[in-house]
């Protein structure tokens, strides 16, 4: 039998902190779990954003993860397959659907994640499956995605000695690809190791310093980046499950193996459906691997025996996780090496906060104030980005306690990417009549943070979080993706000039007083001269352009008498020794 062709839909948990892809048909994970570069979030973290540039950017800690579903039918054995690896049962699948429930929204419930997204599908044996996972944005609760599973046998017939099996390639080595210029490719380069904690229930694995020697080789540290890539424990847990047909303690079967020479044992395009069904129950734990192995995990662990009669259910749920050390830890380089088992910690807090989560029926005892939406805007003229965000510190009641307790709002700031680190760079107390009289525009409505401590070419990212009178404070979850400059650099040539707001209404001008009518030319050569006329020909403005430093020149809108200009369509040129453009610039007041 062939590979399926199917490709899955799939939607994205980006809510928190680990980002991670669930997909319609039972697997989760990079939409193509066999190709190491993709860029779809595969147990992600730090994760985002949306969209990535390069690799390596991005911190995978799986390569894909899925669902084994083996048993009893008429006394023959039965075994259905939907990943980690390309091969998914050939079953159907209901459309996925993604729902928010976000503080600070019209109907949020504290009892309910602040993202579900949930998958349905009936595999060839007919179970039917119901995924619903979870996550939150909050911090302590935001590296962890919970996964609520609910098999309903509607084949018509009883089944016997069921287990479900979560199996799924780890791999926090995943960016040696970047630090080595490969991964679990061969023994040689297989450099995880795993483990099971029993009093959490949770399989976990982690990246350690590789069995061989190369120059300047020191475990996942990037030397071209003088950091740590892999500075987090990626791991699985089992947080609830049904009691099993022989009242055995769940879960039945936890098993780590080297996937390296093994990969044809684990699917059914190259193995039988009893042999799996062994390695699924846990009667063959031949392919157990040593502690102390190195390896390319392949992990599984499973639940069951069950029996399961017509129309009736089993419900099983987990928890996926990855926590450890942070980026400013991992930015310490060769000196952060030590610190890493301290990391571990954090993992086991995180999986222990879902169970209880989940055992408190998903309702926090506490949530804080949500992130304001933010707009980030450089502002050419002064050569600073501004901050603006409505107030929400006398409209949100929080659900939990009834207060209108908002404090204040914090503003971060990375100099390095998304995601992070994040600096503190003002903290703004929201009832302090001096914050006030400094930070609310009441002309404009907007509190504004100009951040005028910048320098010139160099890329931003910002986040503001809100903070309450009990120390509850926001996630970053208003961050800008695409790093912002206050000035550009000075292109090669003249080939893409371009001008904005254009067109310019008065609304769509800079959020700022004084920057209000500024119209900018970006990707300006080093020297150069900018002409613009009206429509009828007549030169109303000369500018001037000569930087090293910056490709972009400001108007305000001025005519060279002094003169304001009046609405209408206007043309502009570009001249310079490397090249020349020309367009359209539309007033609309």
């Amino acid at each position: 039998m062939g590979a399926q062709v199917r490709l899955a839909e799939f939607r994205l948990h980006t809510r928190g902190d680990l980002w991670e892809t669930m997909k319609d048909d039972g697997t989760i994970g990079a939409p193509n779990p066999t190709n190491r570069f993709e860029f779809f979030p595969s147990m992600d973290w730090p994760g985002g954003p949306n969209v990535l540039t390069s690799k390596d950017e991005q911190r995978s800690y799986s390569v894909g993860s899925g669902m084994w579903i083996g048993g009893k039918k008429n006394g023959l054995t039965f075994f259905t397959e939907s990943g980690p690896f390309t091969f998914v049962d050939q079953g159907t699948f209901a459309p996925i659907l993604r729902q928010t429930n976000f503080v600070g929204s019209p109907g949020y419930s504290p009892n309910e994640a602040e993202e579900l997204i949930t998958a349905e599908w009936t595999t060839s044996e007919g179970i039917r499956v119901r995924r619903v996972s979870r996550m939150w944005s909050f911090p302590g609760f935001n590296k962890f995605v919970l996964v609520e599973y609910t098999l309903t046998n509607q084949s018509g017939t009883a089944l016997s000695g069921v287990y479900v099996g979560f199996p799924a390639l780890f791999r926090p080595s995943y960016q040696d690809f970047i630090v080595h210029n490969g991964w679990g490719d061969d023994l040689n380069r297989a450099d995880d190791l795993v483990r099971y904690d029993s009093t959490l229930s949770m399989l976990y694995s982690y990246d350690d310093t590789p069995n061989f020697s190369l120059p300047y080789d020191v475990g996942n540290y990037w030397a071209q980046a003088a950091e740590l890539r892999t500075t987090g424990y990626a791991g699985y847990a089992l947080v609830s499950a049904d009691p099993a047909a022989d009242g055995r303690k769940q879960p039945a079967n936890v098993l780590y193996a080297q996937l390296l020479g093994n990969e044809r044992l684990l699917t059914t395009q190259s193995n039988s459906k009893d042999a799996l069904y062994n390695i699924l129950s846990g009667a063959d734990r031949s392919l157990q691997a040593p502690p102390s192995l190195r390896l390319a995990p392949f992990v599984l662990m499973s639940c069951g025996p069950y029996n399961i009669s017509p129309v009736g259910t089993v419900k099983i749920v987990m928890v996926y996780a990855v926590n450890g050390l942070p980026i400013d830890v991992a930015l310490l380089g060769i000196d952060a090496i030590p610190l890493l088992p301290a990391g571990l910690d954090s993992l086991r807090a995180s999986v222990t906060r879902a169970q209880q989560l989940y055992a408190a029926g998903y309702r926090l005892a506490a949530v804080p104030p949500p992130s304001p939406a933010a707009d980030v805007t450089p502002l050419p003229t002064s050569k600073s980005i501004a901050l603006t965000w409505p107030p929400i510190e006398d409209t949100f009641t929080n659900p939990i306690t009834g207060l209108k307790n908002i404090q204040g709002y914090n503003v971060y700031r990375s100099t390095r990417a998304f995601t992070g680190p994040f600096e503190l760079i003002s903290s703004i107390d929201a009832h302090w009549a001096v914050d006030r009289n400094r930070y609310l525009d009441q002309q404009l409505g907007l509190w504004r943070y100009i951040d005028a401590s910048i320098s010139l070419g160099v890329s931003y990212f910002y986040a503001v979080t809100t903070f309450d009178s009990l120390g509850m404070e926001s996630w970053l979850t208003n961050r800008n993706e695409n790093p912002v400059k206050a000035a550009s650099e000075p292109a090669v040539d003249a080939s893409k000039v371009k001008v904005f707001p254009n067109p310019f209404r008065e609304v769509s001008g800079f959020p700022t007083r004084g920057e209000e009518n500024s119209i900018v030319w970006t990707n300006l050569p080093v020297a150069c001269t900018i002409r613009i006329y009206t429509a009828s020909g007549e030169m109303v403005k000369t500018m001037q352009h000569q930087s090293a430093t910056t490709g972009q020149e400001v108007w305000d809108q001025l005519t060279d008498s002094r003169q304001q200009t009046a609405p209408g369509i206007y043309f502009w040129t570009v001249e310079s020794p490397v090249g020349n453009a020309r367009g359209t610039l539309i007033l609309i007041k």
